[in-house]
């Protein structure tokens, strides 16, 4: 796979090698235990996954994807007995009032400011994302079951940054596995997937069930990076395959 980088030389080029043996032996070494697992997921909301009410939906092919194999993995997780929770954000009214989005990062501000949406399918984004009592900022019916956990005070990229996701998995659930889905697979994901392997957890990506609203290249770069360096990543077919075994 070869690809131009932004810069100063167009015609500079990069290979990139292939790890895919490194990955498979690394996911033949994997066993997961249900009773120290929990499943996660992230900002796995109509904002990205509805073109109806969200302003930064993914293309509908890949919001299809998504959501049909998310509703086979938490069933999955659930027939198991793996813990279900939503990490994800719901802006305060006083939030929207100042005109808080995207987690107040800079980068992401400045493009909004110079009118470029990260999105290439979208435009850019001018108001407030997710804000409370929006349908914007709802979990789609088909993901959520009675006794799933929802954590909302999400802000920024990371889950796990002004949130009590770590007590809740730590403490409560006491758990040592977590396997991951959500949107975006380049931002939130790749960010909280980076915390939890950061603070002790044993991450798992599942790829069939993330995506981004960049587009399909940053997704699979994404899910290249994490498998190279931090995070197991497992489609849905090897995670059933680890938990039978």
């Amino acid at each position: 796979m070869t690809g131009t980088p932004a810069g100063t030389n167009p015609t500079r080029s990069i290979t990139v090698d292939d790890r895919s043996e490194f990955r498979a032996r690394l996911n033949e070494a994997l066993a997961i235990d249900p009773g120290r697992t929990a499943a996660l997921t992230i900002d796995m909301q109509r904002e990205y996954l509805d073109e109806s009410v969200g302003q930064s939906v993914v293309v509908p092919s890949e919001a299809k994807r998504v959501l049909t194999a998310s509703d086979e993995f938490l069933g999955l997780c659930r027939d198991v007995g793996i813990p279900v929770v939503h990490a994800y954000v719901v802006r305060r009214p006083e939030e929207a009032e100042v005109g808080f989005h995207s987690g107040g990062l800079a980068y992401i501000a400045a493009g909004h400011k110079a009118g470029l949406s990260q999105a290439p399918h979208r435009p850019v984004r001018n108001q407030p994302d997710r804000v409370v009592g929006s349908d914007a900022s709802q979990v789609p019916e088909t993901l959520t079951a009675p006794g799933d956990i929802h954590v909302t005070e999400k802000k920024g990229l990371d889950s796990f940054a002004h949130t009590d996701l770590d007590f809740l998995l730590r403490r409560i659930l006491d758990v040592d596995t977590l396997l991951l889905s959500g949107i975006n697979t380049d931002t939130c994901v790749y960010s909280t997937t980076f915390t939890a392997a950061n603070l002790g957890y044993r991450p798992v990506v599942i790829s069939d069930c993330v995506a981004s609203m960049r587009g399909i290249d940053s997704h699979e770069m994404a899910l290249e990076l994490i498998s190279r360096s931090i995070a197991w990543v497992l489609d849905l077919e090897q995670l059933r395959a680890r938990l039978r075994s």
